[in-house]
């Protein structure tokens, strides 16, 4: 019988090498990276649009409450509104 492998290192590294071959070039290892990353992703988006509902719930809690001083600036600021007998000045930038 002919001894093709000396040793046992070289049996495992040919064993590692053909694994890593096998794991590379296989079309679900590409998949699975490609899934990952797209979770990552949604993950990230997910944490902002939360930060971005609570935001909004706070803003429509205030208006929900009547709370003067913020429905004042709100129609000032988005909506170009002014009190009876004021004069509003524009200042170009």
């Amino acid at each position: 019988m002919i001894k093709i492998f000396r040793n046992k290192k070289s049996v495992l590294l040919i064993l590692l090498a053909i694994l890593i071959a096998v794991l590379v070039f296989n079309d679900s290892f590409f998949a699975l990276l490609h899934n990952s990353l797209k979770m990552r992703r949604l993950n990230e988006k997910i944490t902002q649009l939360d930060s971005e509902y609570e935001e909004l719930n706070a803003e429509y809690n205030k208006i929900l409450s009547g709370d003067r001083f913020f429905l004042e600036e709100e129609a000032r600021i988005n909506y170009n509104m002014a009190r009876e007998g004021e004069i509003e000045f524009r200042i170009k930038k």
